[in-house]
């Protein structure tokens, strides 16, 4: 079977095309795809967001209030693991094999956290569901690269991007209705048959790559387990730093986080079945600029989404209402921005590829200058420029990214993007908290203390910001004097 769209783009600087109509995305034979990765992504984000809104019923009904925020926890370390695990799941079994044990692996843990007696057993079945669900979002990656033209990978990430912010609308209010009705399990058991509906989808239309035998697979090669087990390690240390008690301790496992996950790459380049792209994190190499960035763009950003509500509660004194304003302004800068720029190509998609990280850090500029100011709706306004900077640039480094992939390097390389992305969230939580804890948060509960606790997280985030403008930079002079 041949796919519809034509061979994914392996020049590592030329530009993605202009983008087509966002019809196309439902015309050739593409519907059945483009319905798969937003379901995919839908089903993984509900299950990130749903969580927090439950767990103060989940805990009430299992106990183990001490481990609260271990389900999430251990949800995000599995998703960074599964995305990694693309290429070689893929690489034994094929892509239709591979994208439908990822499902079936996703309903069985969805079902086991359902049926968790106890909470170890939900934080084991939130481990698998994470690993299960960061296969999913991985192999979406992977099957936009491979099954849609350069065009049509920026409609359909849009589309991608889109479906994330309808989650993040939806997923509280399904958790909250579940949890005001006092069955928690059931924001569980309504994702199976949607889980069930997508695995039957995977395994019925997923064409396999061409060149393989009739069960999918392209030659043995052993299972990379040394390298998943210290990726997993390496973001455990890094999770375990940001709840971690005093300041000694957190740099202690920031720095075992560093160790192993360096470890890991190192490990990686010289493998055969690899994790991540060759090149990933190099200034020389247009895929690891582009990864740099959407790394550092991930620490960031979970600054603001962690510590923007503690603020304005303590320092300003708002309704949690007004909080769930703010982040659906920022979740809407983000989507406005995704799909105004979805169809830019050419001088226009560089400028807003440059663009969209200034207003990043214009945006975070604001949020510092404003924190304990009496000036709410300026402190609105730069969150949702904030918004708006990463809309307007994520989804072409994306589509970049893709187009930018070596030879052979196409699966890997699309679904190295949820994975980095997501460590990058891991570290800027864990360096958040760090800073904070320095400036002097601790248990202060006063508004000078918090606030300005807060305000020096958002300025050293400035940092990472500025890193990534430089990277872009550097990818668009690269890709400048490649062309």
């Amino acid at each position: 079977m041949t796919h519809p769209a034509g061979p994914a783009g392996r020049s590592e600087t030329a530009a993605p095309a202009a983008a087509p109509p966002w019809g196309d995305l439902l015309r050739g034979g593409r519907a059945v795809f483009s319905v798969l990765v937003i379901l995919g992504v839908a089903l993984h984000a509900l299950q990130v967001l749903v969580i927090a809104i439950i767990m103060p019923t989940v805990a009430a009904e299992l106990g183990g209030a001490a481990y609260y925020t271990w389900p999430s926890m251990l949800y995000t370390i599995g998703a960074i693991v599964g995305a990694a695990s693309v290429g070689p799941l893929w690489g034994a079994l094929g892509r239709r094999r591979g994208y439908a044990l990822s499902g079936a692996g996703f309903l069985a843990a969805t079902a086991a956290s359902a049926l968790a007696p106890d909470m170890g057993t939900l934080i084991a079945a939130r481990a698998a569901q994470g690993l299960a669900g960061g296969l999913i979002t991985g192999g979406g990656m992977a099957l936009i690269g491979a099954l849609f033209t350069e065009g049509l990978r920026k409609r359909v990430l849009a589309a991608y991007q889109g479906t994330w912010m309808v989650a993040q609308l939806c997923g509280p209010l399904v958790g909250g209705a579940f949890a005001e009705i006092g069955w928690w399990r059931g924001s569980f058991w309504t994702m199976v048959p949607l889980i069930a509906a997508f695995t039957a989808l995977a395994w019925l239309r997923v064409p396999e790559e061409a060149g393989r035998g009739a069960d999918g697979r392209a030659g043995r090669r052993a299972f990379p387990l040394g390298r998943l087990g210290l990726l997993a390690a390496g973001t455990f240390a890094v999770a375990l730093a940001g709840p971690a008690g005093g300041g000694a301790a957190r740099v202690a496992l920031i720095a075992l986080a560093v160790a192993l996950i360096w470890a890991t790459f190192r490990l990686d380049r010289h493998a055969a079945n690899r994790l991540y792209p060759s090149g990933a994190f190099s200034v020389f190499s247009p895929v690891g600029l582009a990864l740099m960035v959407t790394f550092l763009g991930g620490m960031a950003v979970t600054s603001v989404n962690l510590f923007l509500p503690l603020l304005l509660q303590v320092v300003h004194g708002v309704t949690p209402l007004f909080v769930s304003f703010v982040t659906i302004v920022i979740s809407f800068g983000w989507t406005l921005g995704t799909f105004a720029v979805s169809g830019w190509s050419g001088r226009r998609e560089s400028l807003a590829l440059m663009g969209g990280v200034l207003l990043m850090i214009a945006g975070m500029a604001g949020i510092v200058a404003t924190a304990t100011l009496p000036a709410l709706a300026v402190l609105t306004l730069a969150a949702f420029v904030l918004g708006l900077g990463v809309g307007t640039h994520y989804v072409l480094i994306v589509a970049r990214t893709m187009a930018s992939a070596k030879e052979g390097e196409e699966r890997v390389t699309s679904a190295a993007i949820p994975s980095i992305r997501s460590l990058g969230t891991a570290f800027g939580a864990a360096i958040g908290g760090m800073v904070a804890t320095a400036a002097g948060l601790g248990d202060a509960t006063g508004a000078a203390a918090v606030g300005g606790a807060v305000t020096a997280v958002f300025a050293v985030n400035l940092v990472p910001l500025l890193l990534a403008a430089a990277c872009m930079a550097r990818f668009l002079a690269l890709a400048r004097a490649r062309a």
